[in-house]
């Protein structure tokens, strides 16, 4: 048996419909400590004041939250005010764009006293060190998918609590969440309008791996003063240059974990909006590298036992496009969903009572909108309440996939060990 320390803390899965009633008092009441203990925060910033925001890492996705920070600041509500990068090419032109100032080492950045929001969009490898010094410097922090690398479980609970210990507000842009609809749900959920939920499906299907194989801008890159190779490794192995490890570092299990950390996470938050999951029982990963060549899978599939329930089995293929609609399947129900379009009707929900069996339809209300997870942060950056995903839910969504990751790896089944606060593999 080999075990893989990780903090943790177990919870009571007897009653979920209690739980979920209650989880809403709940997160009030976090809510209203972070309100009294950051009056400095609601004193010094009033509605018409700017937020100063930093961007570490200003790569591909990182264009995208450029473009939503600029809008939001003809909005008069946020600028630019750093940018940092360590390919030189990048930073200088997010700054000409932003009118940021340059910096090389994200250190530097967040010593800056004009940064007030980082937006980490990094390698997976460097996500949660760097947003525990974020919160750390009295930032708050978005900050991107995956909340870790797989390797790194104690960072992610690190960060959970140095978050708290420092009052920091965490958004973690897995920004199919970003929807209105997912507390109606939970209600509707905790009321047992399908019963207790038993079983789910959540899949991510795709054709092509071009999401891990970025573009190379600069085949003839090497390090240097434009290029700061050991900055990029980090904590990873150290091995010698390569421009597609530096470029496409999402194809490499040193700085990626696939599918399951890339595409599933977004898939599964939702799902763990609606049910109010903690940390799981038991995990078992399988798929494998059968079309591309690449280290990380490209097809991979994980199931999830969490105590007394539900069995959650979710899928993916990046060899295959046509998809499945997500089911929540209840003692007395149904409820389905296809995350990501945002053109279809929305969650529907299928009640087999006797006595109702009406069909309610709830509409997406900006189900993965990225401004609209920015839009929530800047929000909750004055109000100081949770954002629609607090590092305490990306944590719980993370343990899971990185004990599919680990199951898959060392062909074993993963365990969460509550007592011990480790996964156990066995």
């Amino acid at each position: 048996m080999r075990s893989h320390s990780q903090p943790s803390r177990e919870t009571s899965t007897t009653d979920r419909r209690e739980f979920l009633r209650h989880s809403a008092a709940v997160l009030g009441a976090a809510s209203a400590m972070a309100v009294t203990g950051s009056r400095a925060d609601a004193r010094k910033r009033s509605a018409n004041d700017r937020i100063g925001i930093g961007y570490i890492g200003t790569g591909g996705r990182a264009g995208a939250h450029i473009d939503i920070g600029l809008q939001l600041r003809q909005e008069g509500l946020c600028e630019t005010v750093a940018v940092c990068d360590v390919y030189g090419p990048r930073a200088r032109a997010a700054a000409e764009k932003t009118g940021g100032k340059i910096y090389r080492r994200y250190q530097d950045l967040l010593a800056d006293p004009r940064v007030d929001v980082v937006c980490i969009a990094t390698p997976d490898r460097h996500h949660a060190q760097q947003a525990i010094d974020a919160v750390r410097a009295g930032k708050d922090v978005y900050c991107e998918k995956p909340l870790t690398h797989w390797s790194q479980f104690d960072l992610a609970k690190q960060l959970e609590l140095e978050a708290a210990r420092h009052q920091r507000i965490v958004q973690v842009g897995t920004q199919f969440v970003a929807d209105d609809a997912y507390a109606q749900i939970r209600k509707l959920i905790a009321d047992g309008i399908v019963g207790r939920i038993m079983h789910v499906q959540a899949a991510f299907f795709r054709r092509g791996d071009w999401g891990e194989r970025m573009d190379i801008p600069d085949a003839n890159a090497q390090p240097g003063a434009d290029l700061d190779w050991e900055q990029f490794l980090g904590d990873a192995p150290k091995v010698d240059f390569s421009v597609s490890r530096f470029f496409q570092w999402r194809m490499y299990w040193d700085y990626a974990g696939g599918p399951a950390t890339d595409l599933l996470v977004h898939t599964f938050t939702p799902v763990f909006c609606m049910l109010g999951l903690d940390f799981p029982q038991r995990v078992l990963g399988g798929g494998g590298t059968f079309e591309f060549s690449r280290e990380v899978p490209d097809q991979c599939n994980i199931l999830v036992d969490y105590p007394d329930g539900p069995s959650v089995v979710l899928m993916n293929s990046l060899s295959n496009h046509v998809g499945t609609k997500h089911v929540l399947r209840g003692t007395d129900g149904i409820i389905e969903f296809e995350a990501g379009d945002r053109s279809g009707p929305g969650v529907r929900i299928v009640p087999f009572s006797q006595n109702d069996k009406r069909e309610i339809v709830i509409p997406w209300q900006g189900m993965g909108d990225t401004g609209k997870m920015w839009r929530n942060l800047i929000e909750c950056v004055r109000t100081r309440q949770e954002p629609y995903c607090p590092v305490s839910l990306g944590v719980r969504v993370q343990a899971p996939l990185i004990m599919g990751i680990l199951s898959h790896r060392e062909n074993k089944v993963a365990r969460f060990d509550p007592a011990t606060q480790q996964i156990l593999l066995d």
